[in-house]
């Protein structure tokens, strides 16, 4: 194998710093660091850092293959120099020049580098739902009715409820809401074992990782959790939120309160993707997005 431009490896906690300066302008969920740290062994992720921009690259071939777009410059020139730069590293680890989790806008700059070269296909499950926060804290007119419902029932039946932030102190309440909701599933799947297990590493590392989050109680019950970090300054992403199933009223309410609890300069939440799962989606939606950010794959023409 030829020597490749780009030292690919996997993420670790001292990517963060450096990752989090190539993401200031970012609203995708995939530029959060804390899913590219946490889902790696899932996807089988790998980064670069070069040139003052992140690469990644995924193989994961039920989902995610490919490599991502470059992040951490603007300019068309500097990207360009970052693309070029994949394509080396393609060529010196003999694999396929493709990509993934591509915006619109990366797609048309894609393609102004190399017309012609790729197919393109979108997949709506990987599409991040992008929401105002006052929109969230507020729920202002007749759209959040049904929400503002759901609050008042259940403030009228537990009036004794509180919210505390994330802490060391508060993280075992989190992960412990969070095995109450995968007990309560009929399967035990793969996919839930390992998303609880992600969410163990996450409260494990919530310092390391600048988590933000609350847990909701009723009394001192721990019924509802939400768990979040920022992609950027004005935009934090909710990686996980989870309720025990006989309080489901609750997930209205720390929804409401989650996004009551962030700074003023963060102007959206983003709720991530729905996977093709008709339950997230219709949740998902019930929200109002501002947004629907869709993602887009592309693969080298045949004729290429």
């Amino acid at each position: 194998m030829n020597s490749s431009p780009l030292p690919f490896a996997p993420p670790s906690l001292a990517d963060a710093v450096w990752a989090w300066r190539c993401t200031q302008d970012a609203c995708c969920s995939d530029l959060s660091m804390v899913n590219i740290l946490l889902l790696q062994d899932k996807y089988h992720t790998t980064v670069a850092h070069e040139q003052g921009m992140l690469f990644r690259h995924y193989e994961q071939n039920d989902r995610l293959l490919g490599y991502a777009f470059p992040a951490g410059m603007q300019n068309r020139e500097a990207i360009h120099r970052g693309l070029e730069l994949i394509r080396a590293d393609a060529v010196a680890r003999r694999r396929p020049l493709r990509f993934c989790l591509l915006t619109s806008a990366q797609r048309e700059i894609l393609e102004e580098w190399a017309p012609g070269e790729f197919t393109y296909a979108s997949d709506r499950g990987d599409a991040d739902y992008l929401y105002r926060r006052e929109h969230l804290a507020e729920l202002p007119g007749t759209l959040y009715h049904a929400k503002r419902n759901h609050i008042a029932r259940f403030i009228r039946n537990f009036p004794e409820w509180s919210c505390r932030s994330l802490s060391r102190y508060t993280a075992p309440e989190a992960l412990h809401i969070a095995e109450t909701w995968l007990a309560s599933h009929e399967e035990d799947t793969p996919a839930l074992n390992y998303e609880l297990h992600a969410i163990s590493r996450a409260l494990e590392l919530a310092e390391q990782l600048h988590l933000v989050g609350l847990v909701l109680y009723v009394g001192v019950q721990p019924v509802a959790m939400a768990i979040g970090s920022f992609i950027s300054e004005q935009v934090v992403d909710i990686h996980y939120e989870k309720c025990i199933p006989t309080f489901r009223d609750a997930y209205a309410l720390i929804n409401r309160e989650f996004a009551r609890s962030l700074p003023d300069a963060c102007l959206f939440v983003n709720r991530e993707e729905d996977l093709n799962s008709p339950g997230l989606r219709k949740a998902k939606l019930s929200y109002h997005p501002q947004s629907i950010l869709e993602k887009f794959s592309a693969l080298p023409c045949p004729s290429c």
